[in-house]
């Protein structure tokens, strides 16, 4: 659940007319069960490494492989994003500021991000955010004037990422880099109407429940203004998942210790724990629901057989940390 708000602050111009950096953004579109993603990907995450300033943001379409987990995940934002640009139905495919790169053209190649290095933007972003106990976070995004320019309405996509999703994927990827969680208005972007006065801004407030699959910890905040029509990108921002702080409840992860089994499982899931206490069960289906949840001590055997084949994230968690396990049930 969201909560958001915006504030249309009039600021005073100040004498700085000068255009700023456009932030490059690429958006990558990906799939788990797929093998020439898991071919190409090492390719670009070295030439991004390569480019620290550059951001990035892993989108996983439910086409051509709809049992993709990270799809699965949230299915209708990561196919809306996609669909914007008209290019569901195959993977990988790679988006540099608004320009879709084929798979035809070589990823660890830097002069994909050539034709975009040294602009400038009319538009400067900031984003803060703030975490709050172990299931919301707050994110502010501002958009500010700090140019003339001749645009009126623009698209500001804003979303919740993950840096680092540790998962053993069927294309034997096991680390998957700012993975696409959840969009703070809409997949497509919502439609601003920009400041035309310099030092003007727009300020948008959005609170987010986390989903239990995500680690909130690892979260972060990306911003993407750009031209609808065109998909052009003015602008981009993002803050890194540590900013802000996590204040009350889980704040040391997978610092339980202990063994989820058999893997996969005809329903029947054993928990064994290594130390004994009060422990909180939660049972996740891929699309975030929760299927069952109960409170267990340091061993119980949990009945899973009335639910259909499939994922599910077994978490388990107490005031010291949690553990989190993939099952599957056949």
């Amino acid at each position: 659940m969201k909560k958001i708000t915006l504030a249309a602050m009039l600021l005073i111009a100040t004498t700085l007319f000068a255009q700023v950096p456009k932030k490059i953004v690429v958006e990558h579109f990906t799939n788990t069960r797929c093998s020439i993603c898991a071919n190409a990907n090492p390719t670009l995450y070295s030439n991004l490494v390569a480019h620290p300033q550059i951001l990035h943001l892993a989108i996983h379409p439910s086409s051509p492989y709809s049992s993709c987990l990270l799809s699965q995940q949230n299915n209708p934002d990561n196919d809306d994003r996609t669909n914007y640009y008209g290019i569901y139905g195959g993977t990988p495919v790679v988006v540099v500021q608004g320009t879709i790169v084929t798979p035809t053209q070589n990823y660890s190649n830097p002069a994909i991000f050539t034709p975009y290095e040294g602009q400038t933007s009319p538009f400067a972003i900031t984003i803060s955010q703030q975490k709050f106990g172990a299931d919301s976070i707050q994110s502010t995004i501002t958009v500010k004037t700090v140019a003339t320019h001749s645009y009126t309405n623009l698209k500001l996509f804003a979303a919740l990422a993950e840096d680092t999703v540790f998962y053993t994927s069927p294309n034997g990827e096991s680390l998957h880099h700012d993975v696409f969680r959840e969009s703070l208005f809409n997949a497509t972007g919502m439609n601003v109407a920009v400041p035309a006065t310099v030092g003007d801004s727009l300020v948008y407030n959005v609170t987010t429940t986390a989903n239990p699959l995500w680690n909130l910890a690892r979260i972060y905040t990306i911003a993407i203004l750009q031209v609808d029509a065109t998909k052009e990108v003015i602008q981009a921002e993002a803050v890194p998942a540590n900013q802000g702080n996590i204040t009350t409840g889980l704040n040391t992860l997978d610092a339980i210790k202990g063994s989820i089994f058999p893997n996969p499982t005809n329903g029947l899931v054993n928990i064994q724990l290594a130390e004994n206490g009060s422990y909180t069960l939660q049972v996740i289906a891929t699309d975030g629901k929760l299927v069952k949840s109960g409170q267990f001590t340091k061993q119980t055997v949990v009945d899973l057989t009335a639910l259909p084949k499939g994922a599910y994230s077994i978490i388990i968690s107490n005031q010291t940390g949690r553990i989190t396990k993939q099952v599957v049930i056949n």
